[in-house]
């Protein structure tokens, strides 16, 4: 379920100057990533169960669960790239000046970036985090997130960029501007609260074939389609029904894209 930050290598042979190809490697205690590129990476005592707070404006996002009882902060100066793949910023290219600050207190652990003036260019951050987690909330204004082998709950807004979450078992509301919403759900149950919404995109909903819920989706623009039997004629626009016993439920709008509600292959 872990990935790894992707660098890339040929940095000598495209024959740059040696000064332009350093990158800093930041691991400090005031938690901040000085200006003009580099790296910043944090490794601290974070328990499982405990809650996230991530607000950032700029980047990608990928998170990543492991079976440990601490949590690890990688960022790096990127851009607007697809999950799992990162670029190399260069100290000086856009004039990105970024500053990153976690705090961890009580089970909490905060995420936040702050962009000075002029300051465009975004961050890319790699996360990894216990597997049982609360992501309460991450906010993005611009950049695509990840999120993948965690169990729990995730509030996740992200106002322009898209939205993929794998091997997730919990309670999930994620909010899209203009962006498409990639979701696997796995072991769902009693009491488990789904809610995808995407203002300009698609919602691709991947669940087990025992999975049980009460459904409601809309795409009034578009349609809605499932590989499972919901009691109803498909594609329509909007679909009301229940899978399996109904224990848990699902919610999925969007205003301008489609909605497809499809079944794990095993």
């Amino acid at each position: 379920m872990k990935k790894h930050f992707a660098w890339i290598l040929a940095l000598a042979a495209a024959g740059l100057a040696a000064s332009s190809c350093i990158v800093a490697v930041v691991d400090t205690s005031d938690s901040s990533l000085f200006p003009g590129g580099g790296e910043f990476r944090r490794l601290l005592p974070f328990q499982a169960g405990g809650t996230v707070l991530f607000d950032t404006s700029f980047g990608n996002i990928e998170i990543y669960g492991w079976d440990r009882n601490e949590a690890e902060v990688v960022a790096r100066e990127g851009g607007n790239l697809r999950p799992g793949i990162y670029w190399l910023g260069f100290p000086g290219w856009g004039g990105a000046q970024s500053r990153v600050q976690v705090d961890s207190i009580d089970g909490l652990l905060k995420i936040r970036t702050r962009n000075q003036e002029g300051g465009e260019r975004g961050l890319d951050f790699l996360v990894n985090l216990p597997v049982s987690v609360n992501i309460n909330p991450l906010r993005c204004r611009e950049g695509n997130v990840l999120l993948s082998g965690v169990y729990g709950r995730a509030v996740l807004d992200v106002r322009k960029g898209d939205v993929r979450v794998e091997n997730f078992s919990g309670s999930l509301d994620a909010s899209l501007g203009r962006g498409n919403a990639d979701i696997e759900l796995l072991d769902l149950r009693k009491g488990d609260e789904v809610r995808i919404t995407s203002t300009g995109g698609d919602i691709i909903l991947y669940l087990e074939k025992n999975a049980g819920a009460r459904l409601e989706a809309s795409a009034p623009l578009g349609r809605v389609e499932s590989d499972f039997d919901i009691g109803q004629k498909l594609p329509d626009q909007k679909v009301k029904g229940q899978l399996g016993d109904g224990k848990a439920t699902i919610s999925l709008a969007t205003v301008q894209g489609r909605i497809s509600i499809k079944q794990v292959k095993e």
